[in-house]
């Protein structure tokens, strides 16, 4: 994963400013709530948890997080972050892999796991899945989001180190045996299209993608100052299964 290379201060920008990912970890947080609210009995694990984004946001939202993520790197940022925001007691990072087993403390010790945009960067997704489902109790909730559509690939997902998009058979077929609850995407028409259009004119240009060259440019600030208003308006298109990025709740039987 070429983002998880760059520059410390690039990384945690690229994790926390941007628009499509602020949004999803809202829509997981509200799901979350809704779902299986806080409290005591809600243990939370961050399937993936990277630098902490989504970790952190269900810790400010009254959940207790354990975070797992394969790179040391990541978890020192993840453990940095909520040292600062106070949330030491609520978030805790481990290094750990998601297609292994799971530690023996952990099988069925969950109410509610979160798996943010991580099964695309694997060539078995099926064994994060099952991961999840061992570190969860029965009746748990599982929160997925990951990228929707081969056909919507673009030199982005290749920087952000995609092994795959998912068309809605192989998410079908990563779902058998969980109840779904809920599935949409977010991301139509708007996200869909900056997305395809920024492709275009890579391709057009011999350009390469990034995070870096982004800087604190007008267009970027721009960008990320419109985006969330266009997300809230392609947030009530989700039922079309159109845009960019899965969004599943489901219920381990």
């Amino acid at each position: 994963m070429q983002i998880y290379e760059a520059a410390e201060r690039a990384l945690l920008r690229s994790q926390h400013r941007d628009p499509l990912l602020r949004h999803l970890t809202s829509t997981l947080v509200s799901l979350a709530q809704r779902l299986a609210p806080p409290g005591p009995a809600t243990p939370v694990i961050d399937i993936g948890c990277g630098v902490g984004r989504t970790s952190l946001a269900l810790a400010r939202a009254g959940y207790t997080v354990i975070g797992v993520d394969p790179s040391d790197r990541t978890v020192r940022l993840a453990t940095a972050a909520a040292g600062e925001a106070h949330l030491a007691g609520r978030a805790g990072f481990y290094v750990g892999d998601a297609t292994a087993a799971p530690p023996e403390a952990w099988v069925g010790a969950f109410s509610l796991a979160v798996c943010s945009e991580v099964i695309e960067h694997v060539r078995q997704p099926e064994r994060v899945l099952a991961y999840a489902r061992a570190v969860l109790r029965p009746g748990g909730i599982l929160l997925l989001t990951t990228p929707h559509d081969p056909g919507q690939w673009t030199v982005m997902d290749a920087y952000a180190g995609h092994v795959t998009r998912f068309s809605r058979l192989e998410m079908e077929g990563l779902l058998a045996g969980w109840q779904v609850l809920e599935q949409g995407t977010e991301g139509f028409p708007f996200q869909r299209g900056v997305m395809q259009t920024y492709d275009r004119m890579l391709r057009r240009g011999g350009g390469t993608h990034r995070f870096e060259s982004f800087g604190d440019s007008p267009a970027y600030r721009a960008y990320t100052a419109l985006m969330p208003w266009l997300l809230r308006i392609d947030h009530a298109f989700r039922g079309l299964t159109l845009g960019t990025t899965w969004v599943v709740a489901a219920r381990r039987t």
